[in-house]
């Protein structure tokens, strides 16, 4: 039976980083020796359709990825499902949840890159967050880093993925959470994932889960053996379609943990479940 891993990024084939090479070494090992002995890699992430084709290169084989939590689909050689959320839609929902939550921030990820817009106005903050920003290095998205390239995105990119910022600290990643339950009730015309101090809000039917399931559908590889892993809220919906083989990385929150069949410490841990196979 063929096998397929379908794997999310930050946290996951990042961890632990590595700010030159971008996915460590024991890492990049396993995911090729995985491809080479006839497995399939499907990369599945938050990140943009533009980064994910980055770490494609750097994996040097071929995968498919789904991009910005399912938003974009792409099946190694063209896409084949996009779903953006309707501008005036996204200003209605930023604007009601600013007022109610008086959140930092609020980031937009269009096909151009990832514009901000930041609660208090002063430059210093903004300068500060552009220069947070630019350690990242090679983790680093495009920045579109002014309020007025946040306003014409808003007004006329094609939003994939809304993130709702709430701040540093524990505090705030328990807001974010409590936020994020209300908001799924109250929304039902997105979807609502929690990813620690960030709300991550896509089209509807935009989750990881349905854009697996309609990716492998497109592959015809309903009948293989899925393994699926990641450390976040918007993984939940993957460990619960396939929980046979759903891994969690041991950093990740209690919350998240719950839903995977195993906990694992690094990425390359996999290999003691899927070679032994």
């Amino acid at each position: 039976m063929e096998k397929i891993l379908a794997t999310d990024l930050d946290g996951t084939l990042f961890y632990p980083k590595d700010t030159k090479e971008m996915i460590a070494k024991p890492n990049l090992f396993f995911l090729q020796s995985f491809i080479d002995q006839g497995g399939k890699v499907i990369l599945i992430s938050g990140r943009s359709h533009v980064y994910c084709q980055k770490t494609v290169e750097k994996i040097g084989r071929p995968c498919a990825t789904i991009s910005y939590n399912g938003a974009c689909i792409f099946d190694g050689q063209k896409m084949i499902y996009e779903n953006a959320i309707k501008n005036d839609e996204a200003k209605d929902i930023i604007e009601e949840i600013s007022k109610t939550y008086h959140n930092s921030g609020i980031f937009l990820m269009t096909e151009n890159g990832l514009s901000i817009h930041l609660k208090y106005k002063n430059r210093l903050i903004r300068k500060g967050f552009k220069f947070y920003y630019k350690c990242q290095g090679i983790y680093a998205e495009n920045l579109l880093s002014e309020e007025a390239d946040y306003e014409k995105e808003l007004k006329e990119g094609h939003i994939y993925k809304i993130m709702i910022y709430f701040g540093l600290g524990k505090r705030m990643q328990n807001r974010a959470k409590q936020a994020n339950a209300i908001l799924r009730n109250t929304y039902s015309n997105v979807e609502c994932n929690w990813s620690k101090n960030v709300i991550e809000i896509t089209a509807k039917d935009c989750s990881k889960a349905k854009s697996l399931a309609t990716l492998l559908d497109a592959m015809n590889e309903k009948d293989s053996e899925i393994y699926v892993v990641g450390d976040s809220g918007n993984d939940i919906s993957l460990f619960k379609a396939y929980p046979k083989n759903s891994f969690c990385m041991g950093h990740a929150p209690d919350a998240v943990k719950k839903y995977a069949k195993y906990t694992i410490e690094k990425f390359e841990d996999l290999s003691r479940y899927i070679f032994e196979k």
